[in-house]
């Protein structure tokens, strides 16, 4: 298609405007220069100026979306609601995978500054959430996941404020079945939410300046869409999920208690029970036995839970008995609520980690056992010798259990189970292990205060909190008590949020 003339002279006024950012300036004149061209580009876009750049397939070609960024998003989006009016659907060819504007998205998404980004997180949205349509309209969910996911690591690489996209993410990942490719940023610590601009420092209206990421993704900043208490439980849950189809155990309760011990007034949601259901299972199968909820899990929700999920509970009493009769009785009779749940599968790993976790815990009893014996104890009925020890050899050679398989001189084909206290591993291997082990919790503390010094600030800076100082220096003044009390100025507000969540 050949490039009309008032587009050559729209090309010219954008790459002009946008060149004024390419040299390096102080960041008060380059927070300036790029707000005034986000206005700039704004105008036209809204009186429909734009429109001759809207079908011209190489006017894009002459912007470079790592150093034109904001000028290389906009155009983007305007080519792209075009063919949205033309198609008359949101994905049409042109937008899904192998169609021309998603090569162009991809190339943005994949090149974009960061920094400038900061300043459109509408528009930066508004494409993440095309793209992931684009590809499950497409069938190809693991295309649109990947593609989201390096856009949320190259905006903010901490990844610590959570958005609407950490929830979009791990919708397309458990959809694609590409499961690790979610753990880059579900294994980040959510440390904020977007919050208010009046709870910003301000210092942090210049977005230009380094910073993390709670000074530009904000309340009003566009970056996510409006957040309830249910988005933070699904990212949990499906985050969850995640891990377990991983057999990440530990980290899958982890998510899972977060979702169990969300502060409730009276009442639970279906998804706090469907976690809790999980729950259960991932405890039998990361520790073999019904793991208690979080400490902070209120008493009386503790017993909704068990009183909703109660198969569930039943089947762990089973497990923790040792009485795999009685285990898979209790699997046959509820399979159904099972299947309804969509936990068969877990519930079927459950039934095969018996063995595993049985013989842990008579190692805990016992210094060694013939395999004989141990069978007995294991199974219900009788079973090959052989097998048994099979079975035996699995558990050890995958480092499942700490023992060592012993063949008795004296009785010739009888072997011994002896269990170890020790480490079976090298004690070099074990240090290595233990030292990295040491710089990821450093790491995580590390990142943990910093986030808990600039949480601090904000509360401070926060409205509730200086009208809450005002309030004591009035009271202060007149001789009163300081009426800045856990009572009144903390409490109250925690029954309000928790009413609006039940």
């Amino acid at each position: 298609m050949v490039t009309t003339v008032p587009s050559m002279a729209l090309i010219s006024d954008l790459l002009s405007a946008s060149t004024h950012l390419h040299n390096p300036i102080i960041n008060d004149e380059y927070d300036r220069r790029i707000r005034e061209l986000v206005e700039y580009l704004k105008r036209p876009l809204t009186t429909k100026n734009l429109d001759t750049c809207a079908n011209d397939e190489t006017f894009l070609d002459q912007f470079d979306p790592a150093t034109d960024s904001i000028v290389y998003l906009f155009v983007l989006g305007v080519q792209i609601q075009k063919a949205q009016e033309l198609g008359g659907e949101a994905c049409p060819a042109d937008i899904r995978p192998s169609g021309k504007l998603w090569a162009r998205a991809a190339q943005f998404l994949a090149n974009f500054d960061s920094i400038q980004v900061r300043y459109i997180g509408r528009e930066w949205r508004n494409l993440i959430e095309i793209v992931a349509q684009a590809s499950l309209a497409a069938h190809q969910p693991l295309l649109g996941a990947k593609l989201v996911r390096d856009a949320m690591l190259r905006l903010d690489p901490s990844s610590t404020v959570f958005t609407s996209t950490h929830l979009l993410l791990v919708k397309l990942c458990l959809q694609a079945r590409a499961y690790s490719y979610a753990l880059p940023i579900l294994n980040k610590h959510i440390c904020h939410f977007p919050t208010l601009p009046s709870q910003s420092s301000s210092e942090s209206s210049i977005l230009c300046a380094d910073g993390s990421s709670v000074s530009f993704i904000t309340d009003t900043s566009g970056f996510s869409s409006k957040l309830s208490y249910r988005d933070y439980l699904r990212y949990f849950l499906y985050g969850g999920m995640v891990y377990m189809t991983l057999k990440k155990w530990r980290s899958a309760l982890h998510f899972l208690g977060v979702v169990i011990s969300m502060p409730t007034a009276s009442s639970v949601s279906l998804i706090m029970v469907e976690a809790y259901k999980k729950w259960v299972l991932v405890g039998l199968l990361e520790k073999g036995k019904l793991c208690s909820p979080p400490s902070i899990t209120t008493p009386h929700v503790v017993k909704i839970y068990q009183s909703l999920a109660r198969p569930y509970v039943i089947l762990a009493h089973a497990f923790e008995r040792g009485d795999l009769k009685r285990l898979k009785g209790e699997v046959d009779a509820a399979r159904d609520i099972w299947c309804m749940d969509n936990n068969l599968g877990l519930v079927t790993q459950v039934v095969d980690a018996f063995f595993s976790q049985t013989v842990i815990k008579l190692g805990k009893t016992f210094a060694a056992l013939t395999v004989a014996d141990l069978a007995k104890q294991v199974f219900p009925s009788p079973v090959d010798e052989e097998i048994a020890e099979s079975a035996v050899s699995s558990l050890i050679m995958s480092g499942a259990l700490n023992a060592t398989l012993v063949q008795m001189q004296d009785h010739a084909g009888l072997s011994m189970l002896r269990f170890s206290i020790a480490l079976s591993f090298p004690r070099l291997s074990h240090e290595l292990d233990v030292q990295t082990h040491l710089r990821q919790e450093r790491q995580l503390m590390e990142s943990l205060v910093c986030n808990l010094e600039e949480t601090n600030y904000n509360l401070g800076m926060s409205d509730e909190c200086v009208d809450s100082l005002q309030r004591g220096q009035a009271w202060s003044a007149s001789g009163g008590a300081n009426p800045t009390t856990a009572e009144e100025a903390g409490l109250e507000m925690d029954e309000d949020l928790m009413g609006d969540m039940s």
